[in-house]
């Protein structure tokens, strides 16, 4: 090994990720033939004895026609947790019934497997025939796209394609949507919790904005603790942090061509993306709420063209008469 010179470490390196990609393809195909050896015809009667309690969660099997105690022996097998076992289930699941191609790539080792977790994760929600449209159109090109902006390609084209399915993913997103709490291994552990787009802005604005205050006013330490201990204070103490007021700054960036009905595009809040319906749905929100720009905050509006460049900043109110004329129903496939 150390007798290798630059290219030897680069070409070893590159070896080991297609190792990797295919080891994950084998896993992938060996989770997939222990669900069919699993059926859920064996599974305790709901409210028998042995059977899974549910009283906390009313959903639908995670894998239908497969028992429910599946992902616990996937956990046994690769001695990891529950949640990671039905999610690696999930990702091969949705390679083989969605994207075959990148399963086919994965086994090859010509795509690695974050980059095809990321299509499987933007494409799990929508139909097979959908999902395969828009691996045709990516999978080319994915290896020279960093994972973000894959994702964002992925679902730019599945928005191209049918607008629904983006909806979809985003109301399934927020009935699943939950706190996680994590250790970091250092002693450290890590809190996040699931929302919606407009309000992470707006919850991470507040944070900034009280920590850049207090760094300002003194604080020696790193910006990010700072951050992290006023999220843990308005958290443990919110009647009596004593903290300084703030109002939040919201920028709201929507297409042209999608308030018009022209493309089911959506918008941008604060530089998270939105779809179509969930930015009507938070200009409606806005509306009710009669909110304004506030003292001290900003709430703006931009219209961009189809390359996204700024057209106008319009009102509130005028954004909202837009989005409402626009896009009365989304286009049929």
């Amino acid at each position: 090994m150390w007798s290798l010179d630059d290219e030897g470490v680069a070409a070893e390196l590159g070896r080991l990720q297609r190792n990797r990609a295919r080891d994950a393809a084998r896993e992938a195909d060996l989770i997939l033939r222990l669900a069919e050896l699993r059926p859920d015809t064996d599974d305790p009667p709901e409210g028998g004895p042995g059977a899974r309690n549910r009283t906390w969660r009313k959903t639908d099997p995670e894998f239908p026609g497969v028992s429910e105690f599946f992902p616990d022996e996937v956990a046994h097998a690769i001695n990891l947790g529950r949640g990671t076992a039905a999610f690696r289930a999930r990702r091969a699941c949705t390679w083989r019934e969605n994207l075959p191609a990148t399963l086919a790539a994965l086994h090859r080792g010509k795509i690695d497997e974050r980059r095809a977790g990321v299509l499987a994760d933007a494409l799990r929600h929508t139909t097979p025939e959908l999902a395969r449209a828009v691996e045709a159109t990516l999978l080319p090109e994915a290896f020279d796209l960093s994972l973000a902006r894959l994702r964002a390609r992925a679902l730019e084209l599945l928005a191209e394609l049918d607008a629904t399915a983006v909806d979809r993913r985003h109301a399934e997103a927020k009935r699943a949507a939950d706190v996680r709490l994590g250790s970091t291994g250092d002693g450290m552990a890590t809190l996040a919790g699931d929302m919606t787009a407009d309000e992470a802005a707006a919850c991470y604005d507040l944070i900034d904005q009280l920590a850049t205050m207090a760094k300002a006013d003194g604080d020696p330490r790193p910006i990010g603790q700072i951050r992290a201990s006023i999220h843990s204070m308005l958290i443990l103490r919110p009647a009596d942090h004593g903290l300084p007021g703030v109002t939040v700054n919201l920028a709201v960036t929507a297409a042209l061509d999608g308030l018009e009905g022209r493309s089911a595009r959506g918008g941008e809040v604060n530089g998270l993306a939105i779809t179509a319906s969930h930015l009507r749905d938070l200009l409606r929100r806005l509306g009710a709420l009669g909110l304004t720009t506030p003292e001290g905050g900003s709430l703006t509006f931009a219209i961009t063209d189809d390359n996204g460049r700024l057209l106008a900043t319009v009102t509130g109110r005028e954004l909202a008469r837009l989005a409402k004329k626009g896009c009365s129903e989304q286009p049929r496939h």
